[in-house]
Parts: structure tokens; sequence; C-alpha cells
């Protein structure tokens, strides 16, 4: 008989009855409280594992995409910097070609004026004489 009032014979009385008797070895059942502890530890265990890999995928892609826009930014810059090169080369070509320019040139004043131009066709050979 169980005895109530004594908590400490009562547990051994308890933790007697979970040994089923074997002839040569005794097995120890386990209950169902501790099946159900270690499977919401196993449960938590995995839940963390799967929190930690998504946040380290995550954290990776941020990375990934955080270099890329700086590479971007980087390449956007140079590009502005060259087309305003390139803009400042095109006025560059404009006033070398500019007609005040090329009157104002030293070779062109050098230049001499002929009284008598000396056109030649373009059927006739240049140097028969």
């Amino acid at each position: 008989m169980i005895n109530l009032n004594s908590p400490t014979q009562t547990h051994k009385l308890m933790s007697a009855a979970l040994y089923i008797n074997n002839s040569t070895t005794r097995v120890r059942k386990d209950t169902l409280s501790h099946k159900v502890e270690v499977g919401a530890n196993a449960l938590l265990f995995v839940i963390i594992a799967l929190v930690t890999f998504i946040s380290l995928a995550y954290l990776a892609n941020a990375n990934q995409n955080a270099t890329k826009g700086y590479s971007l930014k980087n390449l956007e810059l140079k590009r502005t910097q060259l087309l305003t090169e390139n803009e400042v080369w095109d006025m560059e070509i404009a006033r070398v070609q500019s007609l005040a320019s090329i009157q104002n040139d030293p070779k062109i004043k050098s230049m001499v004026k002929t009284d008598t131009p000396m056109f030649i066709r373009g059927d006739t050979a240049i140097a028969s004489k």
C-alpha cells in the first residue's frame, strides 16, 4: 500500500513501478512526459539552427548586394566623368574647327593670295608638262 503522507516512500514506490522485472535484466520504461520533453528540446534546437542558418544566408545576401551596389555606384561615377570629359573634347574640336580659329591660324595668315587662279580639270593629267 502507498502512504501519501511520506513523499520519499511514495517516490520510491512509483519509480519501482516503472521497472519491468525481467529474468536477466531490468529495463526502465520512459514516461510520456520524458519523451515530450526530449521532443521539445530537439524541436527548440532545430528551430534555433534554422533561424541561425536563415540569418547567415540573409547576411551573406545583403553583403553581396551592398558590394554590388558600391561597385555599381563607382561605375556610374566613372561613366559620368567620362561623359563630361567627352563633352569637353567635343567643345575643343568645335573650337578648333570654327571659322574664326582657322582664319586666325598663323599658317593660314602666311598664305599669299594669287592674282590669277589656275583651275585644273579632273580628266587631264596634272604633270603633263
